[in-house]
């Protein structure tokens, strides 16, 4: 498959998501990617800062001009996580997923994603899929509360990674499911993404709703059973219920 995008690599950088946006307005093409060595301002998810050691991590930002319908923009998401389990498991380490977008090793967090898009005539006019991968981070790169819970592809395989390799295997990963993205939409990402999914039956709490996890709906919503036996769809901070067909 012919190389998707190419990678801009910055020394220093407040945040990845706010270059490739940047680079967006500027008329980048879609698949370029901003790969930074330093990223001082990292953010993750829901606000929560990411912590990226100097010359360790991937904190790398692609740019997408999807026109996709506005609500497909979890999905998008998704296909990225998966881009990173498959990324992940080329060194010979077994990945999982975690509802909405992170990457585990045997249940500790090896990459996280953050998706952000604009919007216009409800639809994506312009994604920045935020990508932080764990390369070659050692436990004492980590402050001590999150040491418990997170690990590297260095922790897990005992050696270190050429991270500038690991970017460009990542965007190939990525390049492809998008690709496919583009000729058949995204109705193929839920079913593909639960390949790695191992929490299906576990009770999980989320947005102050407590349910088992019954699976992932067609646009990428946790579906959680609650103790009164509902249904609900779990979709960015929300909880719907759903109506049972039982």
């Amino acid at each position: 498959m012919e190389s998707f995008g190419h990678i801009i690599v910055v020394g220093e950088c407040g945040s990845t998501q706010d270059l490739a946006l940047e680079r967006a307005r500027s008329g980048e093409p879609e698949g370029t990617a901003v790969l930074c060595l330093n990223q001082t301002g990292g953010r993750g998810s829901q606000g929560r800062e990411w912590v990226s050691p100097t010359g360790k991590n991937v904190a790398m930002s692609v740019l997408l001009r999807p026109s996709l319908p506005s609500g497909e923009a979890p999905l998008l998401g998704m296909m990225t996580s998966i881009a990173v389990a498959r990324t992940v498991e080329k060194t010979g380490v077994v990945a999982q997923v975690r509802w909405p977008n992170d990457v585990l090793v045997e249940e500790k967090k090896i990459a996280g994603i953050l998706p952000e898009a604009r919007i216009a005539g409800g639809r994506i006019e312009v994604a920045i899929m935020g990508v932080g991968l764990n390369v070659n981070c050692r436990p004492e790169d980590f402050p001590p509360h999150l040491r418990p819970e997170v690990t590297s592809l260095l922790m897990c395989t005992g050696r270190e990674w050429a991270v500038l390799d690991v970017a460009r295997g990542l965007l190939d990963e990525f390049g492809e499911l998008y690709q496919r993205v583009r000729h058949e939409g995204c109705a193929f990402v839920p079913r593909l993404w639960e390949r790695w999914w191992r929490h299906r039956g576990r009770v999980f709490s989320r947005d102050g709703v407590t349910g088992t996890a019954e699976g992932i709906d067609a646009d990428g919503a946790l579906m959680l059973r609650n103790s009164d036996g509902r249904v609900l769809r779990i979709t960015s901070g929300t909880a719907l219920p759903v109506h049972s067909h039982e």
